[in-house]
């Protein structure tokens, strides 16, 4: 990795009994980066906790970024190059992760700091409101739910809203 990359690239993982969250943070505007973190593993933390029907041990990846690394990640796997506010790679496999003990790899979460900034402005809406609605989405992405067809995005906007009210609500 260049001197240039590792300087914006921050790691951080919370770990609770159920839950092992990864946080890479590689954004090099002036965002604050504590706390869009905490928000960040909060706000994970939270989605899995509505999602997890039975207690599993889960382990998810976020990688904080700008639109110009989004873009790369979007044009390699995607074949779409340009930059996105959200990217889900769901896994959904069993691994040993943590002191031999197994954890389901949900998968691996990437979001644009940018582009969720421009977005939240261009829609007149609050920074942390919609890195939330684009969390819980993607983490809804990680769980198997689309919205390829009209069906599957009614579907899904109904759960998202389900559950950014219920974690607006606990806050």
């Amino acid at each position: 990795m260049s001197s240039k990359k590792s300087k914006g690239l921050e790691r951080n993982i919370k770990k609770s009994n159920q839950k092992i969250i990864e946080i890479q943070f590689n954004c090099e505007r002036s965002f604050k980066t504590k706390k869009i973190k905490d928000f960040v593993k909060k706000s994970v933390d939270q989605t899995l906790e509505i999602l997890e029907y039975k207690k599993r041990k889960t382990y998810v990846s976020v990688f904080l970024t700008n639109n110009e690394e989004i873009k790369k990640i979007n044009s390699k796997y995607r074949k779409i190059n340009k930059p996105t506010n959200v990217l889900s790679f769901p896994q959904n496999e069993k691994r040993m992760i943590s002191n031999l003990e197994n954890y389901l790899v949900l998968g691996d979460i990437v979001i644009s700091l940018e582009k969720i900034l421009s977005e939240a402005n261009d829609q007149k809406k609050n920074f942390f409101d919609h890195l939330l609605h684009m969390i819980v989405h993607s983490a809804l992405h990680l769980y198997g739910f689309d919205h390829s067809n009209t069906k599957e995005s009614i579907e899904m906007e109904a759960k998202e809203k389900d559950i950014m009210k219920k974690i607006l609500y606990e806050s």
